[in-house]
């Protein structure tokens, strides 16, 4: 659920087309882990981090493949 779940915000931070937004997106992703070891009397898994930062990168991998993809479709089209 966690990789769906930052696949998702990684999905919507490339739909935003900002660099800022992707690197805040990115950023509070590891602070929230961070004040989640913090706050918590048993450290986070370090696995559930892990996840995160893969989903998100997935759901802006998924994002850049689409657009090539809808890019040369558009190009075959128009040819």
């Amino acid at each position: 659920m966690i990789f769906v779940t930052a696949m998702t915000i990684g999905i919507a931070a490339s739909l935003m087309r900002s660099v800022t937004a992707i690197a805040v997106a990115a950023f509070l992703i590891v602070a929230t882990f961070a004040l989640a070891a913090l706050i918590s009397p048993a450290m986070p898994p370090i696995l559930s981090l892990v996840l995160a930062i893969a989903g998100y990168n997935a759901g802006l991998i998924e994002c850049v493949a689409l657009g090539l993809l809808l890019l040369r479709r558009r190009q075959n089209d128009a040819s």
